[in-house]
């Protein structure tokens, strides 16, 4: 992307504060402390929106967002099981909600999660129904950016991230994946998604799920299957989440395990915006394969697949500005614009549920 002056950066950065600021004005009824918390984040919503266009480096500004995001998720909600059950891994009782509806789990139950959404829409009261509607943003937020999601608003992935970003360089470089393996993810989440409809039941959720670090592992038991379950996850998230995304620079969890990375690779294709390489300028010098933390190049055609979570690091690093924003084949300075304000807009509303708690946590220590 082209940075833009500083004028018109300090004018998206103060729009993007003032947005904020006045949501979470009218939004916010807890007190003063929680107040003052979301105005520290206005501030530096704003201030994250002034340095991208400022810079025009997406992909660093975006990361770090990205990261301190699934920090923060992880603190608050680590902290609020604690303070209900004094045990970090322990849920108070079956299928507790002590987190905001989990997208993964809509996207690894389809069937099941669409059938709750309309009964909880036809059939119950805000109650119920309102703690469904999230689903519903997670769809419309397809809309907006797309596969995006998984690059700004996921709130599991910056964990993956952050891994994957310790190293300066891969210790074992792996810089494409065949494109058969590479859409095992879709033949795994339509195996989940008819397992859980037979079995009614959260197949990925109570077996292969490493992101229960964040909330309860699983209701107390001591049964053989209960540790069985353990036993499969964490091994999925030390591998997975862990090893291969610190030995390799990739995002592997994302890529291979979450089912909504497969469900959104389908359903993102409503979204207009498209990652793009510009054949007449590539000049076929791999940098784009080797850094795309998705494996979401094909590395024969020198083509972006529908993996592309738009998080620009092949942008950046392209030397050769072969690489472009586009919609409908066209590309222009408007088009990161308003993606980028937009994904801003959607991530920093999910956020803002987590991360200045978060603050207040970390200010209290």
């Amino acid at each position: 992307m082209e940075k833009l002056s500083f004028k018109k950066s300090l004018f998206w950065g103060f729009l993007i504060f003032i947005f904020f600021m006045v949501l979470f004005l009218f939004s916010e009824k807890r007190g003063s402390v929680y107040l003052i918390a979301k105005i520290l984040y206005s501030i530096f919503l704003g201030s994250f929106t002034f340095f991208i266009f400022f810079t025009g480096k997406i992909s660093k500004f975006r990361s770090a967002f990205f990261i301190i995001s699934a920090l923060s998720f992880t603190i608050v909600y680590k902290f609020k099981l604690w303070g209900i059950t004094g045990n970090f891994f322990i849920a108070p009782q079956k299928n507790v909600p002590e987190v905001p509806l989990c997208h993964i789990a809509l996207a690894s139950n389809f069937f099941i999660t669409f059938s709750d959404q309309l009964k909880s829409v036809f059939l119950y009261g805000w109650d119920k129904w309102g703690f469904y509607t999230i689903g519903i943003v997670y769809i419309f937020s397809t809309l907006s950016i797309g596969q995006g999601f998984c690059s700004w608003g996921c709130f599991y992935g910056g964990l993956d991230e952050g891994m994957s970003r310790i190293l300066k360089n891969p210790i074992f470089k792996v810089k494409s994946i065949p494109g058969k393996l590479r859409d095992f993810p879709l033949g795994f989440w339509i195996f989940l998604i008819l397992a859980s409809l037979v079995l009614l039941e959260p197949v990925f959720c109570l077996w292969l799920c490493p992101l229960k670090m964040t909330t309860s592992i699983l209701n107390e038991d001591n049964g053989i299957i209960y540790k069985m379950q353990i036993i499969i996850f964490i091994l999925i998230g030390i591998i997975f989440l862990f090893l291969l995304p610190f030995f390799l620079k990739k995002r592997t969890f994302c890529s291979f395990i979450c089912p909504f990375g497969a469900f959104i690779s389908i359903a993102g294709q409503l979204n207009p915006y498209r990652v793009e390489i510009i054949k007449e300028k590539c000049v076929k010098c791999d940098k784009c394969i080797e850094v795309c933390p998705m494996y979401a190049i094909d590395s024969c055609e020198y083509k972006i697949t529908n993996y592309c979570t738009k998080c620009f690091l092949c942008i950046d690093k392209c030397g050769e500005n072969a690489i472009k924003l586009t919609i409908n084949k066209n590309s222009n300075n408007s088009y990161y614009v308003f993606f980028i304000l937009s994904a801003i807009i959607m991530a920093g509303a999910l956020s803002s549920f987590f991360i200045p708690e978060a603050l207040i946590i970390i200010f209290n220590w």
